[in-house]
């Protein structure tokens, strides 16, 4: 009896154990010290202060503090280490305020838009917080329009005879003085003979600043089918900045 009593004693004060490897720690408060950074196509640059609250939450102490940068393609360009240790850019040591410079400088083709960043600290029990994500601007304000810079379209193409197709590829090569990874687009529009215009149609990046668009064409018996079709091709950019448009011609023909 008495060991009974004993026994149920030492799991009552079990109960009151707290284990502090099962907590995490918690993150809030990001703070990102441009929201917009204006950047230049030449010798691009992405640099700015970031900064974040951490809470241990009663658990193990941290084993680290981090941010990741992503570009708007969701490439990973860059993971941070944050520090509490009172060295710029951190200004107080022990304030639970961690502190990074961001900097990105091996940028192969800039791309603006949308860039995200993702905080996260872990302990030293390998447990991870909270997983808060930020989103800040990329900008160039010195951007300048892409380039048509030739076509390639057959001078005339015969239509089949029913129940026959022909297939039809035509090209673009395209360039971007702020790099090739700039281009965000390229689309046509088509006028008929009889002066209907049809919605703009995309084109396939080829890659290497080459735009293709491949078609069967079909036996038509209307008679708008035939003469010469007009192509209007733009080129886009991440800035939505359009190229100067220009314009090429396919004669369609009746078969022999």
């Amino acid at each position: 009896m008495i060991a009974a009593i004993i026994f149920y004693s030492c799991e009552q004060n079990n109960d009151n154990v707290i284990d502090p490897s099962i907590s995490a720690p918690i993150i809030s408060n990001p703070y990102l010290s441009e929201d917009t950074v204006s950047v230049s196509s030449v010798s691009p640059l992405i640099n700015f202060i970031v900064a974040l609250n951490v809470n241990e939450n009663d658990g193990s102490s941290l084993k680290s503090v981090s941010c990741s940068v992503k570009d708007p393609d969701g490439l990973l360009l860059g993971k941070f280490n944050m520090a509490d240790n009172g060295i710029l850019p951190d200004t107080t040591s022990g304030d639970k305020k961690f502190t990074a410079t961001v900097n990105i400088s091996n940028i192969q083709c800039l791309l603006v838009g949308i860039y995200r960043i993702e905080f996260l600290a872990e302990n030293n029990s390998g447990l991870f917080s909270n997983i808060i994500t930020s989103d800040f601007i990329v900008i160039n304000p010195a951007n300048q329009p892409p380039v048509i810079n030739s076509t390639n379209l057959p001078d005339s193409v015969v239509r089949p005879f029913a129940g026959d197709s022909t297939l039809l590829t035509i090209s673009i090569n395209v360039s971007d003085p702020d790099g090739l990874c700039d281009l965000k687009e390229v689309t046509f529009v088509t006028k008929r003979p009889n002066g209907v215009l049809l919605p703009p149609i995309p084109m396939f990046n080829n890659q290497n600043g080459q735009f293709i668009f491949s078609n069967y064409v079909a036996f038509s018996s209307d008679p708008g089918s035939y003469g010469y079709f007009k192509y209007t091709f733009t080129a886009r950019d991440n800035s939505n900045i359009l190229s100067s448009p220009v314009t090429d011609s396919i004669k369609f023909v009746q078969p022999n």
